[in-house]
C-alpha cells in the first residue's frame, strides 16, 4: 500500500510540473496585429549601427518611443480590463493580449529589471494566460482543498535586504467557509537572481496561510508556477513575466504607494 501511494503521489507531482512546464523552451511570440504597429515599434526603437552588436533590450527613450510605450500600455490596460485577470479570456483574447506585450518587450525601459529599483513595491495581478491557474481558480489553488473557492484579487509584495517576497490572494469562500477561514490567502518566501540568465528570477516559498490555519509550502504544489519566472518587461507601472510555458504570461501593475492592501 505505501508503494502504491508514493507511486500516485511522484504521478500527480510530475503531472503538476508538467502544467506548469518542467524545462524552459524558445517562446514563440504572436504575429502582430498590423504593419503598422511593426513600423510604429521598429520606428520607435531607433536604427542600430552596422556591425553593432545588438542589445538585449532596446535601451531607446526619446520621445517617439515614450509615446509608443504610452500608447502600448493604455492599450494593454483596456484590453485586460474586462479578463477578470485572464480568467474569463478566451483564445482570441489571450493572443491579443500576447501581441501587445510582444511589442511593449521590444521597447523595454530597463535592460536588468531583477537590478532596478523599479521591482520593489506591491504589485498586482492584472492578468495571466497561465490555463494551471485557470484551471484552480487563482495562483495558490485553494479551490483544490476548498471547493469553489476562487481568487479575487493577488498582490505580490516585492522587497530586497534580504529579497523577500510575499503575495497576498484574497480569495471568494463559499457559505459559512468564509466566517470560519476569512477572505485571504498569504504565502511567503525568498526570491534570487539566476546567475546565468540575469533577468530570471528563482522563488521560494517557505509557508502559507489561510485565516488561522498553517501549511507547509510543498503542500501547495499550484505555487510551483511562480518558481522560476523571466522578467521581460519592467517600468514603474507595469511589469510582464514569462513562465517556462511558451506564451504563458503574467502582467502586474504597480500600486501606488500609500495603497491598502488588505491582509496586509
Amino acid at each position: 500500500t505505501t508503494m502504491v501511494t508514493r507511486h500516485a503521489s511522484l504521478f500527480v507531482a510530475a503531472a503538476l510540473l508538467g502544467a506548469c512546464g518542467a524545462m524552459r523552451t524558445p517562446r514563440a511570440v504572436a504575429p502582430l496585429r498590423s504593419r503598422l504597429r511593426v513600423s510604429r515599434v521598429a520606428m520607435s526603437s531607433g536604427p542600430a549601427a552596422e556591425g553593432a552588436e545588438q542589445p538585449a533590450v532596446a535601451p531607446a527613450a526619446d520621445a517617439d518611443t515614450e509615446r509608443t510605450r504610452a500608447e502600448l500600455k493604455a492599450e494593454l490596460l483596456e484590453v485586460i480590463a474586462p479578463l477578470g485577470a485572464g480568467f474569463d479570456s478566451t483564445e482570441e483574447d489571450r493572443a491579443e493580449v500576447l501581441e501587445i506585450v510582444s511589442e511593449l518587450e521590444m521597447i523595454n525601459p530597463i535592460a536588468r529589471p531583477l537590478e532596478d529599483d523599479a521591482i520593489v513595491g506591491y504589485w498586482k495581478l492584472i492578468y495571466t494566460s497561465s490555463p494551471s491557474v485557470r484551471n484552480v481558480c487563482g495562483v495558490m489553488g485553494i479551490n483544490q482543498w476548498f471547493k469553489n473557492a476562487r481568487m479575487t484579487s493577488f498582490v505580490e509584495d516585492r522587497r530586497r535586504s534580504p529579497n523577500y517576497v510575499r503575495y497576498i490572494e484574497q480569495v471568494e469562500f463559499p457559505g459559512l467557509l468564509a466566517k470560519a477561514v476569512g477572505n485571504i490567502a498569504v504565502a511567503e518566501g525568498f526570491w534570487t537572481q539566476q546567475d546565468e540568465e540575469p533577468n530570471t528570477m528563482v522563488t521560494d516559498c517557505t509557508k502559507v496561510a489561510i485565516g488561522p490555519m498553517k501549511y507547509d509550502s510543498d503542500q501547495w504544489q499550484s505555487l510551483r508556477c511562480l518558481m522560476v519566472q523571466e522578467v521581460t518587461y519592467l517600468d514603474g507601472e507595469i511589469r510582464v513575466q514569462h513562465g517556462l510555458v511558451p506564451n504563458i504570461i503574467f502582467v502586474f501593475q504597480k500600486l501606488p504607494p500609500g495603497a491598502k492592501v488588505e491582509g496586509i
